[in-house]
């Protein structure tokens, strides 16, 4: 009995240790450690005729990188092509609440995700045909049907 109580009072002692009054942490130094992912683009927009016009960073983009953003948007449209529509129900929910509690609705409208989407790739692969670069055929990628999970 006597050894649980002290092992309590230890803990109780080392537990108020922690709270003492007036200690601060020292402060954090202003330069953070430089982050090893890579920087997020600026994306560009979708104009009023459906071209997807590139923003300058993305114009900054290698061939390599380039390529691999058009697999990226390939695998993703494909993905969505076996999903069946929400129903309006979800689709109205979606919308109000956003339009009540802020937000964006643009991925409600599925349709216009897939658009938006494809001209993306469509602007990506001219930019790879302008730099010299071996195109991509976008409407050959989509037709084949969406690969298993790998095993490993």
């Amino acid at each position: 009995m006597l050894a649980r109580l002290s092992v309590l009072a230890a803990l109780l002692l080392l537990a108020s240790c922690a709270a003492v009054p007036g200690y601060s942490p020292p402060p954090l130094d202003d330069k953070k450690p430089k982050s090893s992912f890579g920087k997020a683009l600026e994306s560009g927009d979708v104009d009023a005729d459906g071209r997807y016009e590139m923003s300058a960073t993305e114009k900054q983009m290698d061939c390599k990188r380039l390529a691999g953003s058009i697999q990226i948007g390939i695998t993703r449209l494909r993905d969505g092509v076996g999903r069946e529509e929400p129903s309006t129900v979800s689709s109205s929910a979606q919308k109000l609440t956003t339009s009540v509690f802020g937000g964006s609705a643009k991925s409600a409208d599925r349709q216009g995700v897939y658009a938006r989407e494809r001209a993306k790739l469509d602007a990506y692969n001219s930019e790879l045909g302008a730099k010299g670069c071996p195109m991509i055929d976008i409407d050959a990628e989509l037709a084949r049907p969406p690969e298993g999970p790998k095993k490993y």
